[in-house]
Parts: structure tokens; C-alpha cells; sequence
């Protein structure tokens, strides 16, 4: 795997810090914990499912600051300790971060049957829309 670093561009990308932050985020998002899918849905909306099987809705954390959308979980531990014979669930607590564009929101969000959907809609800014002058 190669090191790739964005120092050696931004002399030249005055303003685009934030964009190449980005990049690097993403570069580095190798974890694989909790499973998500992410679906182009209508209407320009994107729909994030993330696989959350074993947590209750209290578990679930969802919040969103300086566009980055966090997903966090902390399995309550209110149960009896059991004996497995196999133990395949993982209830391990995580955060997982998401950065959003600018001009993208969070429309709804609802967890249903162990799966986590968090519904982002792109909204253009007034001086991006389209303008009909005649």
C-alpha cells in the first residue's frame, strides 16, 4: 500500500483544505465495523443502512457536527452473563464517521429490525439553483 500524502498539492489548491481533508478521511476509512450499505435512492436522496443487530434503539447515537455525520453505539449491559457455545454477535461499542458535502442534510432517520437507515438529501443553495433571467 502507498503512503499518499496531499501535503506536497495544497501550495498549489489555495481553499481546498477542507476538500483534501476529505480525501484523506476516506483514504483511511479501512474499518469494516458495523457493516453498511450505502443506496442511491429517488429524488437525489442517498440512504445509509447500517447493520446494528443485537442493539436497542436507547443504544444508538446519531448526530451530525461541522458536516460529519457520527453513528456511535455502547451495548447497555443490563443482562446476565451467559455461557456461549459460539458467539457470533458482536455488541462492541464504536463510533463511525461519515463526511457529508456541504449542501447535504440528514432527512430522516429510523431504526427498524436491527438495521440503522439514515435518509441524506442534497440541498443546493439559493445561489446554486437554477435561474431563468427570460
Amino acid at each position: 500500500m502507498v503512503n499518499f500524502t496531499w501535503e506536497h498539492y495544497t501550495p498549489h489548491s489555495i481553499g481546498f483544505d477542507e476538500t483534501f481533508h476529505r480525501l484523506e478521511s476516506l483514504a483511511g476509512a479501512g474499518k469494516s465495523y458495523p457493516p453498511f450499505n450505502v443506496i442511491n435512492g429517488p429524488d437525489g436522496r442517498t440512504i445509509l443502512e447500517v447493520a446494528l443487530a443485537g442493539f436497542s434503539e436507547r443504544d444508538i447515537e446519531v448526530e451530525t457536527e461541522r458536516n460529519v455525520l457520527t453513528i456511535s453505539a455502547n451495548k447497555s449491559r443490563e443482562e446476565k452473563e451467559r455461557e456461549y457455545a459460539h458467539k457470533g454477535i458482536s455488541y462492541k461499542t464504536f463510533a463511525r464517521n461519515w463526511q457529508m458535502a456541504d449542501d447535504v442534510e440528514i432527512d430522516n432517520v429510523e431504526f427498524v429490525d436491527g438495521l440503522l437507515s439514515v435518509t441524506l438529501i442534497k440541498e443546493l443553495p439559493e445561489k446554486q439553483k437554477r435561474k431563468k433571467w427570460f
